[in-house]
Parts: C-alpha cells; structure tokens; sequence
C-alpha cells in the first residue's frame, strides 16, 4: 500500500481516560519490487500520544504493520496486521 495513514487513540482500561505519552513502538514492513512473495524491508519506528491520547503517522510503503505499547513493564499490547487499506484505525485500551 502506497501513502498509507495510521490514526488512533489510546485510553486507560479502567478509567476509559485518553493515556497521555503513551509510547507506541511501531514495525512496519512494505514490498519494493520483487515477487511480493516476501517483504523487502522493515522499518522500525515510535511514536507518543499526544494530550488526547491520539496519535497519527503516514507511511509511504506499508504492508504489514505490529505496534507495540509499554505504559509499565507489565502493561504490554501487541496489535499485528496485514494492510489492505490506506487509512488505518487502531485504538488501543490499555
């Protein structure tokens, strides 16, 4: 997928509250050339959720993507996909 879009939220289980600098851990792989039988590259990024728990990325090439969120050692979501689209929603509860 070409210029595809990532947005999303993440709030607090319990308190249904946006969770303020969450950091999002972020590995996306794309295809460039080849046979699309396997990626050709990965790129590992992070972002932080702003006041209102949101965060927003673009990436250029985008076929698979897995974000990880870590508020304390113990507190840890995993979300893994194959993209299909080019506007993607992940909202997270922590």
């Amino acid at each position: 997928m070409e210029n595809a879009r990532l947005v999303g939220t993440v709030t607090d289980r319990r308190t249904q509250q946006p969770v303020k600098g969450a950091v999002l851990y972020l590995e996306t792989a794309y295809y460039q050339g080849g046979d699309y039988d396997s990626y050709n590259g990965y790129r590992h990024d992070t972002l932080t959720t702003d006041a209102q728990g949101r965060f927003t990325t673009t990436f250029p090439l985008l076929c698979y993507l897995a974000i990880e969120v870590k508020q304390a050692p113990q507190d840890t979501l995993v979300y893994a996909e194959q993209i299909f689209s080019k506007n993607i929603q992940v909202d997270i509860r922590l």
